[in-house]
């Protein structure tokens, strides 16, 4: 249970009143419910995945959305929202499409016709919530309990595989990003997820993943000293002398080297986690967007706004935030407790699935 002021919760019961979905007025299950509708997608009575593109002519699922929707139904599991029935028509279509002899999921896959063409590839961030999801649901459907951690092993197993580089004591960007590849050192920066990161030592007992907690938060914490702002970039590359940010385009945008769409979610993964190096990063960046009276789609390492419109992809995280350290960063919470105070957007998987992460959360406050 989440400890939260008194003033804190009246606040937000006060705030969440309007909600009338069921007679509990949990706001969980009503955005579950609409995220559910609009992105979840039933393959057949067993399987269902993820439909990360809902306005294209042919529905993609990524591992990045397979994990988020897996880690949304197993939270919900937590609070009873959720049915064990849900759960594994994702994880079915997780197994169906892991990439040969690994439990590595392929990062993208196309439907056409009910047809899939999968990539041969996986994205190291979609992996480890698969696997994190399946920790957390082995604790709500006991029935599935030594299945669950099996397969969350596995995959765990195969990220130390293929998705790791011991020399840095770090995690690879994707098992393409491999030891004769010029991405070798390149750290996705929302890979850092330290309560996963103990999570995954706890099930396993390999001491790498504590390693890879020290060193990966270590890298975090340089970077956050590189500015005032202490914002983070999407992207760093990695030496035993330095972390930097990358340069722009170096792989996925021009805003590789600034707080974009990636590392607009380390303080969803930083509040989750009690270590006193997680908390200082966090505490530093929640401070800067403190001064702000809105929170814009993307940032400067300088502080400088890229995209001038208000975005609840990055308000998402930092209302998170704000909710795990009441009175901290009450301002933030005033300010952007509307995003569980609105209908959740149909058309932006990548939004919708934050916005429902930080909904599930509210109802273990509100019971």
């Amino acid at each position: 249970m989440i400890l939260i002021s008194i003033a804190v919760v009246l606040t937000l019961i006060g705030s969440l009143v309007y909600v009338r979905y069921d007679s509990r007025k949990q706001v969980g299950i009503n955005y579950y419910r609409q995220w559910s509708k609009y992105y979840v997608k039933k393959q057949n009575k067993k399987t269902a995945y993820i439909n990360s593109q809902p306005t294209a002519r042919n529905p993609v699922s990524i591992s990045e959305g397979h994990g988020y929707g897996m880690l949304i139904c197993a939270l919900g599991g937590e609070n009873g929202i959720v049915a064990n029935e849900e759960f594994e028509k994702l994880n079915n279509y997780y197994l169906k499409h892991r990439i040969a002899s690994t439990a590595l999921m392929s990062w993208k896959q196309t439907i056409y016709k009910n047809k899939v063409q999968a990539e041969a590839n996986n994205a190291t961030d979609g992996d480890l919530y698969i696997a994190y999801s399946l920790i957390k649901a082995s604790n709500v459907w006991p029935q599935e309990r030594a299945k669950y951690l099996k397969e969350a092993t596995a995959i765990l197993n195969d990220i130390l595989k293929y998705n790791y580089n011991p020399q840095l004591k770090m995690l690879t960007v994707g098992n393409w990003a491999n030891e004769g590849s010029k991405f070798y050192n390149m750290m996705r920066t929302s890979d850092v997820v330290p309560q996963q990161f103990d999570a995954f030592y706890k099930l396993t007992g390999n001491k790498k993943w504590l390693e890879i907690k020290r060193s990966m938060l270590g890298y975090l914490s340089k970077l956050s000293m590189q500015s005032k702002t202490g914002l983070i970039p999407d992207f760093a590359w990695v030496t035993k002398s330095q972390v930097k940010s990358v340069a722009p385009n170096t792989v996925a945008s021009k805003y590789d080297g600034d707080y974009y769409y990636n590392a607009c979610r380390i303080p969803y993964n930083l509040a989750q986690a009690n270590d006193k190096l997680s908390k200082e990063i966090l505490n530093k960046m929640m401070n800067f967007f403190m001064k702000r009276n809105k929170v814009y789609a993307g940032y400067y390492l300088d502080g400088k706004v890229i995209d001038r419109h208000k975005s609840e992809t990055f308000g998402a995280p930092l209302l998170d935030a704000a909710i795990n350290h009441p009175r901290k960063y009450d301002k933030l919470f005033q300010q952007e407790k509307f995003l569980v105070m609105k209908p959740l957007v149909k058309t932006n998987y990548y939004e919708a699935a934050l916005i429902t992460l930080v909904a599930v959360q509210v109802d273990k406050i509100l019971n």
